[in-house]
């Protein structure tokens, strides 16, 4: 593949509900940069951001909030890239953009329509590295941020359990509770070299790994009183053994469900749903594209945080747009710390700082 040309991961077949989402459901393939019409601009992808709903997009039956893929056409995902080539006059050369770039080098973009409005953005004052834009100061963060205080109307003094937590938005969720002065964050994972980091890096007042411990035990030992605020990216089991030691009033923000949604069938319901009404709980799912017109909100106290070294960017990189399958494979698997990322080529060597309208 030359210089001119924009290499590309296609949908190449669907995975059956047992499969791990990998290469084999995509097609490795190029085709001529394109060159943007009047409205349009070109899109350089800098970096790319893996995410578990990725794989919804592949599911024919799957309840997503956005519409599948079909068979050929290139990998959705989210990026942030630079414009290289522009024919609109809001959007000029050199900007730093986020979006739907897709699994390429290069997209086209065109700002017209809800869905370009509601996804992305122009950076007006970007940091770096870049990737932060997908990690605690984009998608992840914010996902943590109104997950934890609006879905979980989490308050000072509260006890927090947040399930996934050494990925990228439970790790942002810890560090938030933390900041926000909860009276303890237990943060549960799959390894003891997850459970130290949470602890040492992150600031965790405990840990649970899953694999080696009883969940329901040491969640009941060390919430004797109960959990105020329970952040789930898993499902499964550990939530219906969070749901059997909750406080009175607890609220459930319901962010993900890993540990179910693409495994093999049936799975049952929570058998400890009957503590809701006995604790007059709460649960709540939520998607954090709902907060869209809040984001400025959550950005700028995201931004504070990270300034005053109270945030700490959590990433997981890796390299070449090749790699992106294995990935988005590695998130099923426990195989990432922090927000994974996926770089496809180095940060611009001089950032724009104009303000943008």
């Amino acid at each position: 593949m030359t210089a001119d040309m924009n290499r590309q991961w296609r949908v190449a077949r669907y995975p059956k509900p047992e499969e791990l989402i990998g290469k084999a459901h995509f097609e490795w393939t190029s085709e001529p940069i394109a060159k943007p019409a009047d409205g349009q601009f070109l899109v350089r992808t800098i970096c790319l951001a893996p995410v578990p709903a990725q794989r919804g997009y592949l599911e024919k039956s799957h309840h997503s909030f956005l519409e599948n893929l079909a068979i050929g056409e290139v990998m959705r995902g989210r990026g942030v890239g630079q414009i290289i080539a522009s024919r609109h006059p809001d959007y000029p050369e050199g900007s730093i953009f986020v979006g739907s770039l897709g699994w390429q080098d290069y997209s086209l973009q065109h700002p017209r329509g809800a869905e370009f409005v509601f996804s992305t953005k122009k950076i007006k004052n970007p940091l770096r590295p870049l990737s932060m834009e997908l990690g605690i100061l984009g998608q992840a963060g914010a996902t943590a941020y109104f997950g934890l205080l609006e879905t979980g109307q989490m308050k000072a003094g509260d006890n927090v359990l947040i399930s996934g937590a050494a990925g990228g938005v439970g790790s942002a969720a810890g560090q938030i509770a933390r900041i926000k002065g909860a009276k303890q964050v237990v943060g549960i994972t799959g390894a003891d070299e997850k459970c130290r980091w949470l602890g040492d890096e992150l600031g965790y007042d405990a840990t649970i790994n899953y694999k080696t411990e009883n969940v329901g035990e040491r969640i009941a030992e060390l919430f004797p009183d109960g959990i105020d605020v329970f952040f789930d990216n898993v499902g499964g089991d550990i939530l219906n053994a969070a749901l059997g030691n909750l406080a009175m009033h607890a609220r459930i923000a319901i962010c993900g469900f890993i540990a179910t949604d693409y495994s093999p069938g049936p799975h049952h319901g929570p058998i400890n749903y009957q503590c809701m009404v006995y604790k007059r709980a709460r649960m709540e799912g939520f998607v954090v594209f709902d907060y869209w017109d809040r984001y400025a909100e959550a950005e700028q106290d995201l931004l504070n945080w990270h300034n005053e070294g109270l945030l700490k960017n959590t990433e997981d990189e890796d390299e070449g747009l090749e790699n992106m399958p294995a990935a988005l494979a590695s998130l099923f698997t426990g195989g990432n710390i922090g927000v994974k990322i996926l770089r496809v080529s180095p940060d611009p060597d001089v950032l724009p700082q104009e303000k943008f309208k």
